[in-house]
């Protein structure tokens, strides 16, 4: 790069990262060489306080945010030497071209872009390091509640279990940054009362545990003690009661259910929002709530200058996939509970699902809708099915009747009664459905279960754009006094509809008890598809113990430990892992792929990966199993009868799959044995299974014609 030079700092040692870039001679424009110098002055400064002021103020504290800034700081750096490079060289060939102007300023703009949002992260972390260090001053152990991967599937309690453990001497403050700014009085109060009681107990330990970054909302400051007792100045329900009161009803489940690209994860965000703010000037004083990283391109000026805004915290475990247009951005189920401070004693629980429609075609539809009902099938019950719609549709997506028609197979007839509908982006039609509502009603009146409703009460109209509106601003977009105006009026009329939403729910419907009494055929049918797995898995280590009994070590036995994953993933039926040593078995571990449209791992297909939600572990016994050889040869002749009937079910009666799933699945455990034995010269116990397996094949072949008989 001929115009620039690399300097070192003048600075101490270890203060920043040392080097910046800047003009070593004009690059034939004095507006542009000012712009750089500027621009090179100011990531400068920016490199100081990343690696520098942040690092000795958060004192390990913190470390993924910190990542994420000298992450941005790169970027930020790379972008400026391309564009540096790019602008030189054109004033270079064509210094009096006015499309160079033109491409100037398109480029700058895309630096400042970039440069606004490392100014805006480093404006809200900047804060909390000074704020991390004050509480230490105060003789307070910071604990980011993220990092315990706690979040809206936990509860107070697990974390005052697993932070206190019936210690006497620890004191934890839970709060977040929100709750901190509305109320600096009352925190600086309880700080104080902590502080104090620790001056007379020298053995206690306070925490300040931070609900910032982590999906559980916190509806108010607590103290967790062990004695189970709120701090009396937190004017919230008192624990014990919360404890005492763990039954279903605590818990408003909505499945909420649309088409990819309707913003259902921009709804849920949005939603929380209206819950949480009740005017637009309070969530403008604070910080947004987002459960899930949003993205999206906003448009502003009388050019239509592009803005790629993005809020929340996005990461490689992150839910959401923004990178494939026209795909379900959601990649699986998932759950977002949170508070509803109107509502005593209540929380929401919201479940994301992928979106029907999608671009990869009916079969991904397919599989996102069998995710759908499993996700269905893990709850106790349910409160409410929302359909997000768009208002104005010329037409609604084949697949959603579908959707409906499978819902209802599974939850029954009596589940229209929940159904609701929700409309985004209605500003548009002034609030209304719009066109959309004739095309719904004629397909609801097509079903032939009667009175699905449809009507002013169970149908909500909101506007997402307030939500994104707000984010934007969050992100340095200005936007004239009319526009400020009239998503003034957007967020007033989205949060009637919110609290309208819920006060319908809980007033207005019943509960729907998904724990017991389940007879219908979509729901055994998912059952059995759950149980495939774990019956081979378990009738294979039969055999293991069986061989170990006969042959090798009578006096060893081999469990399985399925351990839960924190994420649906998958493994490859095509890639074959490294088989590993246990003790004179040999087996081939799980290897778990992670699936996002395409697979991390390998290049191998979708329809080559199966789901998975456990993998397996080993363990080896040193004493024999209390099981007889005759029961475990008795446990596997039912287990295989039992495949054999639930096959049959599968194919004939539920009618999802013409393939038999069960025989499928044990000719794959075949060929991996025999994949082991192929690697692994010296394999007599694996030689012994691969007989014992194909033995049990036959067997099974048999047992499915006497149940088709």
């Amino acid at each position: 790069m001929s115009n620039f030079q690399i300097i070192r700092w003048k600075y101490p040692q270890n203060v920043g990262s040392g080097f910046t870039f800047i003009p070593k001679s004009s690059i034939a424009n004095q507006d542009s060489d000012q712009y750089f110098l500027e621009l090179a002055t100011r990531l400068k400064n920016f490199d100081v306080i990343i690696n520098h002021d942040l690092p000795h103020l958060l004192r390990g504290y913190l470390k993924e945010k910190l990542y994420k800034a000298q992450k941005l700081q790169i970027r930020m750096i790379h972008k400026y030497l391309n564009e540096v490079e790019r602008i030189s060289k054109l004033y270079t060939n064509t210094p009096n071209d006015l499309a160079n102007q033109k491409l100037r300023n398109e480029l700058q703009l895309e630096l400042n872009n970039i440069l606004n949002e490392l100014s805006q992260y480093l404006k809200d972390l900047e804060p909390k390091a000074r704020f991390i260090e004050h509480l230490k001053s105060q003789h307070f152990r910071y604990f980011n509640v993220a990092e315990y991967n706690f979040d809206i599937t936990n509860s107070i309690e697990s974390l005052e279990r697993n932070l206190i453990k019936d210690n006497p001497h620890v004191r934890i403050l839970c709060s977040n940054d929100v709750l901190n700014n509305n109320n600096r009085t009352k925190f600086n109060r309880l700080c104080g009362e902590l502080a104090a009681e620790r001056l007379t107990n020298k053995k206690l330990r306070i925490i300040y545990a931070d609900f910032s970054y982590c999906s559980f909302v916190l509806p108010d400051m607590i103290i967790l003690s062990s004695n189970n007792k709120l701090n009396k100045q937190v004017p919230q329900e008192p624990l014990a009661k919360r404890r005492a009161a763990r039954s279903t009803e605590d818990v408003i489940n909505i499945l909420l259910i649309g088409e990819t690209g309707v913003g259902k994860s921009t709804f849920i965000n949005a939603f929380i929002n209206y819950l949480t703010f009740n005017t637009l000037q309070q969530a403008k004083s604070n910080q947004p709530v987002a459960l899930i990283p949003v993205s999206f391109l906003i448009t502003t000026g009388d050019n239509f200058q592009e803005h790629i805004v993005k809020f929340g915290a996005f990461d490689n475990s992150t839910n959401e996939d923004f990178n494939h247009p026209g795909q379900s951005v959601t990649q699986y189920c998932r759950s977002y509970l949170f508070a509803v401070n109107h509502i005593i004693g209540k929380k929401l629980r919201i479940i994301d699902t992928p979106g029907f429609g999608d671009t990869r075609g009916l079969d991904q539809d397919n599989m996102n809708m069998q995710r759908i009902l499993e996700k269905i099938c893990d709850l106790t019950h349910l409160d409410a099915v929302c359909f997000l719609l768009k208002p104005n549709e010329s037409r609604l997506h084949i697949f959603f009747r579908t959707c409906l028609t499978q819902i209802l197979d599974l939850l029954g007839s009596n589940a229209r009664q929940n159904m609701i509908f929700c409309f985004t982006n209605a500003r548009s039609t002034f609030y209304t459905p719009g066109n959309t509502a004739p095309l719904l009603r004629t397909m609801l009146n097509s079903f032939s279960i009667n009175n699905i409703p449809f009507n002013k009460e169970n149908t909500f109209c909101f506007d997402n754009e307030s939500f994104r509106y707000l984010v934007a601003l969050k992100n340095g977009i200005q936007f004239t006094d009319e526009e400020n105006k009239e998503y003034e009026t957007s967020w007033s009329i989205s949060v009637n509809e919110s609290n309208r939403l819920i006060n319908y729910i809980c007033t207005q419907l019943s509960s729907y008890s998904l724990s017991n009494g389940w007879q219908s055929i979509k729901h055994a049918q998912i059952e059995i598809v759950q149980m495939i797995r774990p019956i081979l898995e378990t009738m294979r280590n039969i055999f293991r113990n069986i061989i170990l009994w006969k042959i090798d070590s009578p006096n060893k036995f081999i469990e399985l430990y399925p351990q839960v994953i924190p994420r649906s993933s998958m493994f490859c039926t095509v890639c074959k892992p490294v088989p590993v040593q246990l003790d004179n078995f040999w087996i081939l571990p799980d290897y778990v792929h992670e699936f996002r449209n395409e697979c991390l791992v390998c290049s191998c297909m979708q329809n080559q990966h199966i789901s998975i939600d456990y993998i397996l572990k080993y363990k080896i016994l040193n004493n024999s199993s209390n099981h007889q050889e005759n029961e475990m040869n008795d446990l596997l002749n039912r287990l295989n009868t039992a495949s054999a009937e639930f096959a049959y079910f599968l194919i004939n009666v539920a009618h999802s799959t013409i393939e038999d799933p069960f025989l499928h699945g044990l000719l794959r455990m075949i060929d991996e044995e025999k994949q082991i034995c192929a690697d692994q010269r010296i394999n007599q116990l694996n030689l012994q299974l691969v007989k014992e397996l194909e033995t049990l094949t036959v067997a099974y072949k048999e047992q499915m014609k006497n149940t088709q008989r």
